[in-house]
């Protein structure tokens, strides 16, 4: 499980630790029944507040993301990610949102748009 923490970024750091974690699983990387690096240990790697971590877990465990295996720790769910997974687009929709206002107010047409996104998607 690789992980990032960006202090500049202005989103909370268990924020970014769920997000990074669910791209992660939607990506197929971390696969279900997966153990999860432990709070402690992450809260190291990562020099943040072992707080931060198991918040996070929570959340993900309450989301349906992650389930709590006694004895083991935290892994990724084993039942009921499907719908998870089907609904990728979740992770990209803000930046393609923002990247067609963005193209619209300098005065791309669509077709320019997509001659970009397909010349940088075979980069």
């Amino acid at each position: 499980m690789k992980i990032v923490i960006d202090p500049q970024d202005p989103s909370p750091k268990f924020k970014q630790l769920m997000t990074q974690i669910q791209r992660q699983i939607v990506a197929g990387t971390l696969i279900p029944g997966e153990k999860l690096t432990s709070v402690r240990k992450l809260a190291a790697e990562l020099n943040i507040n072992p707080m931060t971590i198991s918040r996070c877990y929570q959340n993900m465990e309450e989301e349906g993301w992650l389930e709590r295996k006694r004895g083991v720790g935290m892994i990724v769910a084993r039942q009921g990610l499907q719908g998870r997974m089907e609904d990728r687009f979740g992770f990209i929709e803000p930046t393609l949102k923002a990247l067609i206002d963005d193209a619209r107010e300098v005065g791309y047409s669509k077709s320019e748009v997509m001659a970009l996104v397909m010349q940088y998607w075979e980069d």
